[in-house]
């Protein structure tokens, strides 16, 4: 669970899940900031961030370590669907890893949280 509070700064808000958080941050007509992620760049990072894990856990699997991976996301909002772009950067070296190691992004656990129907309810 996360919980968000606003802080003083107008649109700065400061997250906080357990011992981690962060400040996210927005800039509207001219009034806030960047002293943090936008909101949906959080989105982004979060995809990001899980299938990069996931991406050099089948490394792991595949007893290559200590090599450059990353995912690359950018979301796109449009009225009739959200569409999440990504792009699987690898190392030259482990280049032909690379249909294993998309396979293995495809599941990664947020990537299936937002593939499926999304509810929005009041706790």
């Amino acid at each position: 669970m996360v919980e968000a509070a606003a802080l003083p700064t107008p649109w700065q808000v400061r997250f906080q899940a357990d011992d981690n958080g962060g400040i996210a941050d927005t800039l509207k007509a001219g009034i806030g900031g960047s002293a943090g992620m936008r909101p949906h760049e959080l989105l982004e990072a979060s995809l990001a961030a899980c299938m990069t894990i996931s991406a050099r856990m089948a490394l792991a699997d595949l007893g290559v370590t200590g090599t450059e991976v990353g995912v690359r996301v950018h979301l796109e909002r449009e009225e009739s669907a959200t569409r999440f772009r990504y792009e699987l950067l690898l190392a030259p070296e482990i280049e032909a890893h690379r249909p294993v190691i998309e396979e293995r992004i495809a599941r990664s656990p947020v990537r299936s949280t937002l593939s499926r129907p999304l509810a929005f309810e009041p706790a």
